[in-house]
């Protein structure tokens, strides 16, 4: 379209991304340098790291403290890889399966394939003796192929290596007490200790078993996504361009989380040609803080949006700065301009949960939403909205309220 307009879009950064505060955006500049190139690949680093080949990837570096001796962390670190084969041990984050790559006095090099095949990152550890029962460990994860979000799977690929017992992991030989005395993501990718424990361990799984109740586990959660799950069909981008949309409701995700749940709103504008990075729409996000005095959270300029399906609704969304082969998944999946609203995730829901399907929590392929055009709330409306959702697989227990009363912020229409 050769005309600007307003174009309202969820919430959410690099994927249903659409709200980066500019707090975040101020870090992403500050920490990188001033080229695009610098900015995706030159960081700040804490200790020596594998390498990778991919010119945009997730990692993440860690600083460890261990109340152990250095022998016996390493130790513990090959015990635990050698014991997936011989099944004393098994990797909790999907059954990823560990191989050492190299050995020396002070460092261990490993590699991690995914438990599904498809993916392979590379791991360095060095160790720096304190004290006799003391050992700081410097960790470092890089995945291997493109990507930005990786639902900290770096930051599990090391935790998984020396986490204790009182982590929740499961010690070989030598249990010991640990301290992270700092974790580095690298940008969209994620730190949650909960993602590292993401599968039964075997030890229920047998018990089960013997039980004769697998299907209680197999069955505990429903396939995700779900079959033939899709959105919307026939969709015009034009007609959801007209007006600023109204999040009513909204699932707490780590770029928008549940505090910043008041006054949310999104508005897209058409541009008049593609970006360098091929983006078409400019995407602009607001939140506030819920507690007082209710500073606000604007994404600006910072975000964009690239046209993937326009007749299903798929867009995918990065910051400008990014190529577009780095924007994450955001879908509208249901939309009604006479009724006034929209549901919009993340992308397919892939993660399995007792309520139904989840997106993820990170940057890229998280989120989930419910838009009105009007900002005043229409409960009838809501609710018919969260049906739907309910009705394509959705875990409805992650929405929150957003709070859309004593807003201060004027309607622009273009």
């Amino acid at each position: 379209s050769s005309t600007r307009r307003q174009l309202l879009q969820s919430p959410g950064a690099c994927s249903a991304q659409l709200l980066v505060n500019a707090s975040f955006q101020r870090m992403c500049w500050s920490i990188c340098r001033s080229t695009v190139a610098a900015t995706l690949l030159i960081c700040a680093a804490v200790g020596k790291c594998p390498g990778s080949n991919a010119w945009v990837h997730a990692s993440c570096e860690v600083a460890v403290e261990v109340h152990a001796g250095c022998d016996d962390v390493i130790a513990e670190m090959e015990a635990r890889v050698a014991g997936i084969e011989k099944g004393t041990w098994h990797d909790p984050h999907n059954t990823g399966v560990y191989a050492i790559l190299g050995r020396g006095a002070s460092e261990l090099s490993m590699q991690r394939r995914t438990g599904n095949g498809k993916y392979t990152d590379k791991l360095v550890f060095t160790f720096e003796k304190v004290s006799p029962s003391q050992c700081k460990i410097q960790g470092c994860s890089e995945s291997q192929v493109t990507s930005v979000a990786d639902f900290s799977t770096n930051y599990c690929n090391l935790r998984m290596m020396y986490c204790g017992s009182a982590d929740g992991c499961k010690p070989v030989t030598k249990d010991f007490a640990t301290s992270e005395s700092s974790i580095n993501p690298s940008f969209g990718a994620g730190k949650d200790p909960k993602e590292c424990l993401a599968v039964p361990s075997s030890s229920k799984v047998s018990a089960a078993l013997l039980r004769g109740a697998a299907s209680d586990i197999i069955n505990s959660s429903p396939t995700c996504p779900p079959a033939n799950f899709s959105s919307v069909q026939g969709f015009d981008l034009g007609s959801f361009a007209r007006g600023r949309w109204h999040i009513q409701q909204q699932m707490p995700v780590s770029y928008l989380p549940a505090s910043q749940d008041r006054c949310v709103y999104a508005e897209y504008e058409l541009l008049k040609k593609k970006t360098f990075w091929g983006y078409e729409v400019q995407v602009h996000n607001h939140a506030e803080d819920v507690a007082p005095p209710h500073k606000s959270h604007d994404s600006g300029s910072f975000l964009c949006a690239k046209v993937v399906d326009e007749m299903t609704g798929k867009l995918a969304v990065a910051p400008c700065f990014l190529p577009s082969s780095t924007a994450g998944p955001y879908w509208v999946i249901a939309y009604s301009e006479s009724e006034g609203y929209a549901l919009v995730s993340g992308g397919a829901p892939s993660k399995s949960a007792s309520g139904g399907c989840q997106t993820g929590e990170g940057v890229n392929g998280s989120g989930l939403w419910i838009f009105t055009r009007r900002q005043q709330r229409d409960e009838a409306l809501v609710q018919k909205v969260r049906k739907i959702a309910a009705s394509k697989g959705f875990d409805l227990s992650v929405l929150n309220d957003v709070d859309q009363s004593e807003c201060t912020s004027a309607l622009v229409v273009m």
